[in-house]
């Protein structure tokens, strides 16, 4: 059993491995246009979209490899309807389409799978007096025909048209886009002058960048960037199984999401307080004891992976997307919690189009920094 370690890795190739740490290149563009701080998904969308809008060189920095942080070690699971808070649900739609067109319009796809999905009660207020056209209200006794091994059907409302990818595996596809990757890089410090980041000092020298992205998961901790903002970081556990010998046709709802192999995918807690870095076997075996409970059929199946991730929350678990206040030539994305795989794109898209109109996009006006601070929106 691979203990602490995400069943992701062992489900890519050699070259999409080789792709999550291509070291830094001797070409490395020490001023591009656009400096991208932070190598997980959001990083990664943001720097590829940065280059299709034409915002010039795109050059991106990751301290350890790509995907190293919470991005590759979630659940993978792009549910926008299911996302919390609220007020999340309606860019993590637009999110999830734009996923979409990505993977449709890739070279032989980003590898996202289609995925229904169940959402248990409580319901999120309103949603059965508003269900979307892609979902259906099932009652135990529909619960039961849809996912017949389920030992303990409940009530619950059916999402079609979501998805799930391996996150290691769209970040290595998507980085390959990118003019430049290094990885192994730590951001130090910036130099600002003039209103600017003039200089990003980094374990691999100066860098003068045009326009500096921060995406960094948690807020970045740099000496002289002008930000009062702080992260907590909330623990969550996750298993997947040996490969099962049956299909599902949904997951959520106590059912587990079913992966290419076969193995199945549990788990995803919440375990505020506990900062420690191990693998809880107490939890674990609280997972397992779950799984086996709502799915007999999953008894007997050995755990093949067990691990845990840090989440990068704020305190009303929205995300940060804004301007660093004081400087016009750099922005942030941090504090996405959950929802970082899923709100990459629109997060990303949103970015993109700041840099490029110099204007905010309406859409992100809730992600404001402001909302922390005294400082003026």
């Amino acid at each position: 059993m691979a203990a602490d370690e995400p069943v992701w890795r062992d489900l890519i190739t050699a070259d999409e491995t080789h792709a999550l740490a291509p070291g830094i290149p001797s070409d490395l563009d020490r001023a591009p246009d656009v400096l991208v701080v932070g190598g997980g998904m959001v990083g990664v969308v943001t720097a590829v979209l940065c280059g299709r809008a034409g915002l010039g060189r795109v050059t991106l920095v990751e301290r350890s490899s790509l995907g190293s942080g919470p991005s590759g070690r979630a659940a993978g699971i792009l549910v926008p309807d299911g996302a919390e808070p609220a007020a999340l649900v309606g860019l993590a739609r637009a999110s999830l389409a734009l996923w979409h067109q990505l993977d449709e319009g890739w070279p032989s796809g980003l590898g996202l799978r289609p995925l229904d999905w169940l959402l248990a009660p409580p319901f999120r207020a309103g949603l059965l007096d508003d269900l979307p056209a892609h979902a259906r209200h099932l009652t135990v006794d529909g619960l039961g025909r849809v996912e017949p091994a389920l030992a303990r059907p409940t009530d619950a409302v059916l999402l079609s048209g979501q998805a799930r990818l391996n996150p290691l595996q769209v970040i290595a596809r998507l980085s390959r886009a990118i003019d430049g990757v290094a990885t192994g890089v730590e951001v130090t410090d910036v130099l600002v002058r003039g209103g600017r980041v003039a200089e990003v000092k980094s374990s691999a020298g100066a860098l003068h960048p045009g326009v500096v992205i921060f995406t960094t998961g948690s807020e970045p901790k740099l000496p002289h960037l002008p930000l009062r903002i702080r992260c907590r970081q909330v623990k969550g556990h996750l298993l997947a199984t040996e490969p099962a010998p049956f299909r599902l046709g949904v997951a959520g709802a106590g059912v587990p999401a079913q992966l290419e192999n076969g193995s199945l995918l549990a788990g995803g807690t919440i375990d505020e307080g506990d900062l420690s870095q191990a693998v809880r076997e107490e939890v674990i075996a609280a997972i397992r004891a779950e799984l086996d409970q709502f799915l007999p059929a999953a008894r007997g199946l050995g755990v093949s992976h067990q691990w845990c991730c840090f989440r990068p929350a704020l305190p009303d678990n929205l995300p940060v997307v804004d301007a660093v206040p004081g400087l016009t030539n750099a922005w942030l994305t941090c504090g996405h919690y959950r929802s970082g795989l899923l709100m990459a794109p629109a997060t990303a898209q949103a970015l993109t189009q700041w840099i490029a109109t110099g204007q905010r996009p309406d859409n992100v006006w809730p992600f404001r920094l402001s909302r922390f601070t005294d400082a003026p929106p």
